[in-house]
């Protein structure tokens, strides 16, 4: 008997850790679910990559206070709101795999607290009217470039752009429209590409913040 419960307990210390979305839930009554079969289940692709380096960083904690249907949902939730996309609801999530929506929002709350987090609404709506701006300047720098657009071609400016950099406005036109070179105008493109790219990553930083953001660009690169 005793040898048998010796076998029983290594057979357990065998089992893949949470971080591995692979771990059965500690309740046997819980269903096995991983986050990438709820992610393709709810059709959420774009939200992947953070649910799953939020629940390695903390599903095992949500998992044994919630259960596993629990904490691959809450961690799917968190990544719905620290995205551009829109806020998965609890009881939407729970309809889906018969789970408690009490349960999914307070594993969300449990993973979150272990993670820094966001930036405020104001610093992440400024962030993103800045890469508009960037943006449709690099575009204007491309026109200006390219001898595919014709001399009387007029740019469409995003009211965005208008309101954020209206003393742009006269510059850029120009530069798209008359100018074969872009550089007297300040449009080099390179710079701009390396501007937008910097302020891509800011926004991520922002909207996930520090803690997520760092978690998701490490399994990126793994």
């Amino acid at each position: 008997m005793g040898q048998r419960q010796f076998e029983s307990d290594d057979a357990d210390a065998t089992t893949t850790p949470a971080e591995t979305d692979t771990t059965d839930a500690t309740d046997a009554s819980d269903s096995v679910i991983t986050v990438g079969e709820a992610i393709d289940q709810l059709d959420a692709d774009a939200l992947g990559p953070v649910a799953r380096a939020a629940f390695a960083h903390a599903g095992e904690l949500a998992t044994l206070e919630y259960g596993r249907p629990a904490a691959v949902l809450g961690a799917i939730r968190l990544a719905s709101r620290r995205s551009r996309h829109a806020t998965l609801e609890c009881e939407r999530l729970a309809a889906v795999f018969d789970a408690d929506p009490d349960a999914v929002s307070r594993a969300d709350a449990a993973i979150a607290s272990t993670l820094t987090p966001p930036a405020d609404a104001s610093t992440i709506r400024t962030l993103r009217r800045r890469l508009i701006v960037v943006e449709e300047l690099l575009a204007a720098a491309r026109a200006a470039e390219s001898s595919a657009v014709p001399a009387h071609h007029t740019q469409q400016w995003s009211p965005t752009f208008a309101d954020t950099a209206p003393w742009l406005l006269g510059r850029v036109e120009a530069a798209a429209t008359r100018c074969e070179d872009a550089a007297p105008f300040g449009l080099d493109e390179d710079g701009l590409q390396a501007h937008a790219d910097r302020l891509r990553s800011d926004l991520e930083f922002a909207r996930l913040g520090t803690t997520l953001a760092t978690l998701v660009a490490r399994r990126q690169t793994v």
